[in-house]
């Protein structure tokens, strides 16, 4: 089987929409399939591509678009000995898979890819949808492109039910061809994991989030944490990532005086020892169809307070196994960390229930469930010539 694995994330090189899609190429390959990935051209070659590449996939790199004119008109002149046929296109079409998956950070990145979405018009392809923005109202122009998109599609995927009704609300289309799915998890080895309170009596809340304020909302989370109440308790926030928002955040501490109670600890691999670090988990997202961290934080046996986004409220069980937020505001976030505090010392038997009831509903291999899925698309299909 050949399988093409398009990525459309823009923003960054790496994130949570690229876990699935990187995973399961990884997979395809170890079963012995061919497999290209095509994705955006980075100054620093990040580790999952050299990963694919060394296991033997042809990897594709795409230039990032510029809007000025020096750099459309040479982009012009490159394609017009090729018919204007633009090289991902090209490459794309030399590979001839069988079937293609193209990952969205969003959920309407393709709407801005004409060639390409043309040229899946020929090829049985899977789109999957990693965010929504709500609210949003598309334009009717727009509105029925992405209908006709998504309607080329063998296949739609969404990562939560939340996420699918609101789309379906803002394009007025059930989207037949939708379904949801479960993102693979980054656990440790065993879990749950048993905790036990820090020795010093503070309490250790954690962020594990990419720095990206407009999706993750690490900033109206400290705004909410310069409420009064806060500045007699013992507390302090861990943001555990990377991303282009690093320094904004690093001032925004100092800008709120919160320096002896918040740090920006980087990128953390080892999950087993950050989650052990960890008391209370927040998630203060603004847009999120997932977060994956949810579910990894309840099954290692921790309590979370979340905004309402994406899959929280159908895992989170308020005043339960955690605390939901109606909205990612400062006032909103306050109340429902307020809810926490005062309920500190069930934390633990919170976080216990957590993993009780999200062990069952875990997805065991969505990788070899989705791998399963696209052998079984591409071989009902007729792949496209060169």
């Amino acid at each position: 089987m050949r399988i093409a694995f398009i990525t459309l994330l823009y923003d960054t090189p790496e994130g949570g929409s690229e876990v699935l899609w990187a995973r399961t190429a990884a997979r395809a390959l170890a079963e012995g399939h061919k497999v290209m990935v095509s994705a955006y051209a980075w100054p620093e070659l990040p580790g999952t591509y050299q990963q694919l590449g060394q296991a033997g996939a042809t990897l594709f790199f795409r230039s990032r678009y510029e809007g000025s004119l020096r750099y459309r008109a040479l982009s012009w002149l490159r394609r017009l000995p090729r018919g204007g046929v633009l090289p991902e296109v090209r490459a794309l079409a030399e590979f001839n898979p069988d079937v293609v998956v193209v990952s969205q950070g969003g959920w309407i990145d393709l709407y801005y890819h004409n060639q390409l979405a043309e040229w899946l018009r020929k090829v049985p392809f899977v789109l999957v949808c990693h965010n929504y923005n709500d609210p949003a109202r598309q334009r009717d122009f727009s509105r029925s492109k992405v209908v006709t998109l998504f309607g080329h599609a063998k296949e739609v995927l969404m990562i939560s039910d939340k996420q699918l009704r609101t789309i379906q609300r803002q394009l007025v289309d059930p989207i037949a061809n939708a379904r949801v799915i479960q993102n693979p998890l980054n656990l440790p080895a065993t879990y749950p994991l048993i905790h036990t309170p820090a020795t010093d009596g503070i309490a250790r809340l954690s962020v594990v989030a990419s720095f990206d304020v407009d999706r993750k909302g690490h900033d109206v989370l400290l705004e909410a944490l310069t409420a009064p109440q806060w500045a007699h308790r013992r507390f302090c926030v861990n943001f555990y990532g990377q991303g282009p928002d690093r320094e904004y955040l690093k001032e925004l501490i100092r800008f709120y005086g919160l320096e002896d109670h918040v740090q920006l600890c980087g990128y953390f691999a080892d999950a087993a020892s950050l989650w052990q670090n960890t008391d209370l988990v927040v998630i203060p997202s603004r847009i999120e169809s997932g977060p994956m961290v949810l579910q990894e934080a309840m099954l290692c046996g921790l309590p979370v307070v979340a905004a309402d986004v994406g899959i929280v409220r159908d895992w989170l069980d308020d005043e339960e196994t955690g605390f939901i937020a109606d909205t990612a505001s400062a006032i909103s976030l306050n109340k429902a960390l307020d809810r926490a505090w005062s309920r500190r010392a069930e934390w633990s038997d919170m976080g216990a229930l957590a993993a009780t009831r999200t062990l069952p509903r875990l997805e065991i291999d969505p990788v070899g469930s989705l791998l399963k899925r696209l052998i079984s698309i591409g071989n009902t299909s007729v792949a496209p010539t060169a």
